[in-house]
């Protein structure tokens, strides 16, 4: 896949990491994703606040204990000021601290990859916006659900007028696992996404909500105009909401509906999009991504799969295997890696890698996730009142 990027470079991307140590939940799906096409290589990184957690990833790692950073303060000026310093940082912290992360390497002039939510506030997310805008670099904000093959060969439709004219959009990010259906009684068990002070009572939709928003826009190519939200607590101890629903307003008449949940007991994940138009319907579940329902309204209903003859060009040039062989949530993070890689080394061979950037979420889609996530706040405090987007 794309065999040339290494070649037109030289060497693979320098990258390093805030966050993402041991302790983390999503760092090594991030190592995994970066590291299957093998165009990145982890040379530096402030993997943990607590010291030996940090020391022991980066040994397991490999990372010279020289370029293994306690503060990304430090890591961002010394990376800077290196001959072989970093080309680009993956932040994997919790969502409170990502501005300040990325604005301490935009400022020294390096790229970012960033975990989503990309800020705590949507005053942060547009202060965040103004720093790429000014200072010309690389920002990729991961909603990684973006990178399946089938997800992009349903946009691809949608561009293409197989449905018509949209009417309905309707997206479920809603769980229920053990992990997340209860809350220890001990406090200091909580993990950060159930505490009130990482992203206020609404950080279900910066956890999970915004994965399902992103879809809702990426795939139909359309942002609401209003959002009305009402939000519930259901499990004992918890200090932020686990469940809501958001009804949306579209111009040009379409509605559309999100339901973000931790407690749809013993469902193990339960992301899925659903779009409907004048002339067919589309319909994708994670849980089963390499199938996409095309369902017209005369005639059969078609079920799509990864790797067949006649889908998308990504969907062809995304293929690391033979059909029949599924790749699953991992590869679908490692397509956005490989886009990224391309604009990367696009942005150090000369070349404008803005066309590049154009499937993959960047600070844009970071600030629209944000004022989702306020103005559902805000609906929600008003008894589910229409606020504007």
């Amino acid at each position: 896949m794309n065999s040339d990027i290494l070649t037109r470079l030289g060497r693979r991307l320098r990258l390093g990491m805030v966050g993402g140590g041991f302790d983390s939940v999503i760092g090594e799906t991030h190592r995994i994703a970066y590291q299957a096409d093998g165009y990145y290589e982890l040379v530096a990184g402030a993997f943990s606040i607590d010291h030996e957690m940090a020391r022991k990833t980066a040994a397991a790692l490999l990372v010279s204990e020289q370029r293994t950073y306690d503060d990304y303060r430090e890591m961002a000026r010394r990376e800077a000021a290196r001959d072989d310093g970093i080309d680009v940082v993956l932040i994997a912290t919790p969502p409170q601290i990502h501005k300040d992360v990325a604005v301490a390497f935009l400022s020294a002039g390096i790229d970012v990859i960033c975990e989503k939510p990309m800020t705590r506030t949507i005053a942060e997310a547009e202060e965040l916006a103004s720093l790429v805008a000014s200072s010309g670099r690389i920002f990729v904000l991961t909603h990684c659900y973006s990178g399946f093959p089938m997800v992009r060969h349903a946009r691809d439709l949608v561009r293409a007028g197989a449905l018509g004219p949209l009417r309905m959009i309707e997206a479920e990010f809603a769980g229920g696992a053990p992990g997340v259906a209860a809350e220890p009684a001990d406090p200091t068990q909580r993990h950060w996404r159930f505490r009130v002070g990482s992203m206020g009572k609404e950080a279900l939709l910066g956890e999970v909500g915004s994965h399902a928003y992103h879809l809702m826009s990426y795939v139909s190519g359309m942002r609401p105009s209003r959002v009305s939200a009402r939000m519930q607590t259901f499990a004992a101890n918890r200090e932020v909401y686990d469940n809501a629903h958001l009804a949306f307003d579209y111009q040009g008449g379409a509605v559309g509906r999100l339901w973000a949940s931790y407690v749809a007991t013993g469902t193990q994940h339960g992301l899925s999009l659903r779009l409907y138009g004048e002339d067919a319907a589309l319909e994708w579940r994670e849980e089963d991504a390499e199938y996409l329902r095309f369902r017209p309204l005369r005639g059969p209903e078609t079920v799509l799969r990864s790797g067949q003859d006649g889908t998308s060009d990504f969907v062809a040039r995304s293929a690391r295997f033979r059909p029949g062989h599924p790749e699953g949530y991992p590869l679908a993070f490692a397509n956005l890696y490989v886009e990224a890689a391309l604009a990367l080394v696009a942005a150090r061979t000369g070349n404008d890698p803005s066309s590049l950037l154009a499937n993959l979420p960047t600070v844009t889609d970071g600030v629209a996730g944000m004022q989702m996530i306020a103005a559902a706040a805000a609906s929600n405090q008003d008894d589910g009142s229409w606020q504007s987007l």
